[in-house]
């Protein structure tokens, strides 16, 4: 229920990390009625890192549980991560646990203890109500904005959700948590399941054909040499392809189920336009208008003209060619410091 003063009570989306502590320290401050909820994932080593959330929690005098949600983390992330990877994509983990587990089922958790109740999460982001719609917006610290992982979550959850850490910058976070028992004090990483492991040893595992050795080819086709696993390059790669041609060559394509991994000059990474399909509709687009996307996370924006906007797709052309657009990355489309939509890269 709402407090008399009318503010509704928050539940915090609560990793024991720096952010999301500081989160639920600021709401209280503000007179918030603050209850905390931990995703449940079913990772190694979990039960003595909630025993740590948990800890946390006491310490902090907010109400707290951990919400079991493994299966929907291995369905909705793992699985599509790994079955994206075998089709040649490189998806981004963290864009669907947002859309799926965090803003799906844990805020559904939170509304089914505490209807009334806003979501809060530690993220650096903000939002904007605009024309009556919410809209995802940068925050004040811009160089932490985490505004792209969420770019693909349902329009819909925005109502509720609160970013405490919008105006906040990371010295006044960090300021906020000094002398905590936090439960992780390092950095959150884009893909909490590895835990360590390198990311072609965690696919090769589930993969094991994207390991086995193959045909380095130019653009042309023609085979230039060897490699060890198709599952250790990324597109744009150059350092460790082993190729030594005289000449700088990247990665520009890799084929699991042919084994090869295909080199080309820096030119044969440019792109001047994009198909990204399963769009996210902040507001509607309409053909002709020029916005700016991003095509991966920490990306700066490329001036863009929208070519189409239907519910299948989007396509895009950039004004000037951009480097390394990745299939299975987002593409997030701005106007201004505000999120209008955003699609996967096909």
């Amino acid at each position: 229920m709402r407090l008399s003063d009318g503010r509704p009570p928050i539940v915090v989306a609560f990793s024991g990390g720096k952010d999301s502590t500081a989160a639920a320290l600021l709401l209280r401050e503000q007179g918030h009625e603050v209850r905390a909820l931990t995703m449940r994932l079913g990772l190694a080593g979990e039960e003595g890192i909630l025993a740590r959330v948990e800890a946390l929690a006491r310490a902090i005098a907010v109400p707290w549980r951990a919400v079991g949600l493994e299966a929907a983390f291995r369905e909705k992330v793992l699985d599509r991560f790994v079955a994206a990877y075998g089709r040649g994509l490189t998806p981004n983990p963290c864009v669907a646990c947002n859309r799926h587990v965090k803003f799906g089922l844990l805020m559904a958790a939170a509304a089914a203890e505490e209807p009334d109740a806003l979501f809060a999460t530690g993220h650096y982001a903000d939002k904007a109500l605009v024309g009556g719609r919410w809209l995802l917006k940068e925050p004040a610290e811009r160089r932490k904005s985490q505004v792209y992982f969420l770019a693909a979550i349902d329009p819909g959850a925005l109502a509720r959700a609160a970013f405490p850490l919008a105006g906040m910058t990371v010295a006044q976070v960090r300021r906020k948590v000094t002398g905590l028992p936090l439960a992780n004090a390092g950095e959150s990483q884009d893909a909490c399941f590895l835990q360590g492991e390198g990311l072609d040893l965690f696919l090769g595992r589930r993969l094991p054909g994207g390991l086995r050795p193959g045909e380095l080819l130019d653009a042309a086709g023609a085979v230039i040499g060897r490699h060890d696993g198709a599952l250790r390059f990324t597109v744009g790669q150059r350092r460790g392809t082993r190729h030594a041609g005289g000449r700088r060559l990247y990665v520009v394509r890799r084929d699991l189920d042919a084994g090869t991994v295909t080199l080309g000059e820096e030119m044969d990474l440019l792109s001047s336009s994009l198909t990204a399909a399963a769009p996210v509709y902040w507001r509607p687009l309409r053909a002709g208008e020029a916005l700016q996307v991003k095509v991966r996370y920490e990306a700066r924006g490329h001036e863009a003209e929208i070519l189409e906007a239907t519910a299948e797709r989007i396509r895009i052309a950039f004004r000037e060619p951009v480097r390394a657009v990745t299939p299975g990355q987002l593409a997030v489309v701005y106007d201004g410091d505000l999120v209008v939509a955003a699609a996967t890269i096909e």
